[in-house]
């Protein structure tokens, strides 16, 4: 029997917790392209609605959930009165939400390739290895990151391209319905890979994996590395 005291929650209760998440982000994004090619007045607040989440995520972690909660409402009502009034194309402040998103999330991933950072995927791969990291680790991980930059910037430029080249109807299939199974895969082809590379090692559970993400993100912090292989 599980202890109590061990923090870990039930398998069956993290599997319901990732299928209840999984279930929650597809709809929102089948709701996202529905309104983007039904020419809906709720598009925008729908595309704004993951932005609120990060603001009120980073600002609860540092001033506390009333001054989050305080900004996000402020914000929103920002929106609110703002959006009525905007004359421009709609469609653009989508596409810049998806490319500016996307473009954050590789920076978040190549600023820790950079001299003097732990490569942000070597963090959670040391978190699930308890500092246990084999140099064949320490190269893999980081080649893993340089992956995960290219992916995000890559998906930056498709985005941009099929709004300035194709159709808004093309770049929501894309952004809203393409995307995150694409992310989805990155994921099975980087585990494929790492049980390949790295067979003869250990390897962690899907909820170890999970449990690393959410103690390493959102960057990994500045620390020696001589250790590491170039």
């Amino acid at each position: 029997m599980k202890s109590p005291s061990s923090g870990t929650p039930p398998v069956w209760l993290a599997v319901l917790g990732i299928l209840g998440a999984l279930s929650l982000l597809a709809a929102y994004l089948v709701a996202c392209h529905v309104a983007t090619v039904q020419r809906s007045p709720w598009a925008p607040y729908l595309y704004f609605l993951p932005l609120l989440g990060m603001l009120f995520s980073a600002v609860a972690g540092r001033r506390g959930v009333l001054a989050a909660g305080g900004l996000t409402v402020v914000v929103l009502l920002g929106l609110v009165a703002l959006l009525p009034r905007w004359q421009g194309d709609l469609n653009l402040l989508y596409v810049l939400q998806h490319v500016g998103t996307n473009l954050a999330f590789c920076g978040v991933f190549g600023h820790t390739l950079a001299a003097g950072h732990e490569p942000l995927v070597t963090r959670f791969a040391r978190i699930m290895r308890r500092g246990d990291m084999p140099p064949e680790v320490l190269a893999f991980t980081r080649g893993v990151t340089l992956a995960w930059a290219l992916f995000f910037a890559g998906i930056a430029l498709v985005s941009a391209f099929l709004y300035a080249a194709v159709s808004i109807e093309a770049w929501s299939v894309f952004s809203n319905l393409v995307n995150s199974p694409l992310i989805g895969l990155m994921f099975v082809v980087e585990y494929a890979v790492r049980r390949h590379k790295l067979r003869h090692l250990r390897h962690s559970s899907i909820l170890d994996s999970v449990q690393a993400f959410r103690q390493g993100w959102p960057v990994a912090e500045a620390t020696p590395t001589s250790h590491e292989p170039r």
